[in-house]
């Protein structure tokens, strides 16, 4: 019999938009790599090893849907964080170092933040995040006017923009 929770899982992805299939993949490694976490400390060796292989399998889709022509050093700086954090996913792995898996879980936590902003909050080219970068938009809006008044009237140029920049993940 056909599980209903796994075909609606399945629709979900199959139907998602690029980039909310890019929070998915965020949101799938830190949950890996929590459960990794959480099986390292109850000693469940062989659990610990089968949740952070997925965590990496799933890093290593994100280098691989990698665009450097678009991305350029920005796609170049994530692959070498995503080696990092796959580095770091096998010394906790070998060590049994918890720390290491906390350490790519906040790196997880920082990149999905970031992404989440960007996909749920697309701007013009060149205004600072409200979210993330709170002093630098309040000194852009002081230079340059509230950006959601301009919005309407570049709204189409930016949307445009938004999909060019998120083609080199995912």
């Amino acid at each position: 019999m056909n599980n209903p929770y796994k075909a609606y899982q399945k629709t979900q992805i199959t139907t998602a938009s690029r980039e909310k299939v890019l929070l998915m993949l965020y949101e799938g490694a830190i949950r890996f790599v929590k459960h990794a976490e959480v099986a390292m400390l109850d000693k469940k060796i062989a659990e610990k090893g089968k949740q952070i292989s997925k965590a990496t399998a799933i890093i290593s889709e994100l280098m691989a849907t990698l665009d450097f022509k678009v991305g350029g050093q920005l796609a170049v700086d994530l692959e070498n964080l995503y080696v990092f954090m796959i580095d770091k996913l096998i010394e906790g792995n070998i060590n049994n170092d918890v720390e290491c898996l906390r350490t790519v879980e906040g790196l997880l936590r920082t990149l999905y933040t970031a992404w989440q902003d960007v996909v749920e909050n697309p701007r013009p080219d060149g205004v600072p995040s409200p979210k993330l970068q709170p002093e630098e938009y309040k000194k852009w809006v002081e230079a340059n006017g509230n950006p959601q008044m301009k919005a309407g009237a570049n709204q189409d140029a930016s949307a445009g923009n938004h999909q060019q920049k998120m083609k080199f993940t995912a």
